[in-house]
C-alpha cells in the first residue's frame, strides 16, 4: 500500500478496509506492527510528527520497491484458500433441520447478493481514478460473489422443489 503513497498506520487501516481487505484478511494489529518491522528491515522510512499525536508516517524506500517487484515476479502457484462459514455449516447440516438448511441458504444468498452489489457500487465510485489492475480485482470480486449468489439461488430452488419435511 505504501507503493501508492506515504501513510500512517491509520491510513493503511482505512485503505485496506476499502480495498484489499475485501479479499485478504489483515489483523488490525498487523497494520500497526508491520510498518515498524519494515522500517527495521530497511524497506520503509519513518517520519514522526514533532508535536500533537506524534503520528508516524511511513514511506517506501527504493529497496522496498525492489522487494515488491521481486515478490510480484515470484511464482503464485498456491491453492486458493476458501474459508466460508456457510459451506462449513452446509457440510454438517445433516445434523440440523430442514428449517436450518433453508435459513442458511437464504442467509448466504442474501449475503453474497449484498456483497456483489456493494462491490458494484464501489467500482462505480472508483472507476474514474483507480488503475486498471485495481478495477480487475474488483471485477473478479463481483464475478465471484455473483457466482456464489447463483449457487445459493439454485440451491434454494432445488430445496423448494423437493418434497422433504
Amino acid at each position: 500500500m505504501l507503493s501508492y503513497s506515504p501513510a500512517t498506520s491509520y491510513d493503511l487501516k482505512q485503505w485496506v478496509a476499502n480495498t484489499i481487505g475485501n479479499f485478504w484478511a489483515f489483523a488490525h494489529s498487523q497494520l500497526y506492527d508491520e510498518p515498524a518491522r519494515l522500517v527495521a528491515d530497511g524497506y520503509v522510512s519513518e517520519s514522526v510528527e514533532e508535536g500533537g499525536r506524534r503520528r508516524r508516517t511511513y514511506s517506501i524506500l527504493p529497496v522496498g520497491r525492489e522487494a515488491l517487484r521481486e515478490w510480484l515476479s515470484s511464482p503464485t502457484d498456491e491453492q486458493t484458500e476458501v474459508r466460508d462459514l456457510g459451506l462449513l455449516k452446509l457440510f454438517f447440516l445433516n445434523f440440523g433441520t430442514r428449517k436450518d438448511l433453508m435459513q442458511l441458504a437464504r442467509d448466504r444468498h442474501e449475503s453474497h447478493q449484498g456483497r456483489a452489489s456493494a462491490y458494484e457500487e464501489q467500482r462505480a465510485e472508483i472507476v474514474d481514478f483507480a488503475d486498471r489492475w485495481q478495477l480487475k480485482t474488483i471485477e473478479l470480486g463481483i464475478r465471484y460473489e455473483r457466482c456464489v449468489e447463483q449457487f445459493w439461488s439454485d440451491f434454494i430452488k432445488e430445496l423448494e422443489e423437493e418434497d422433504l419435511p
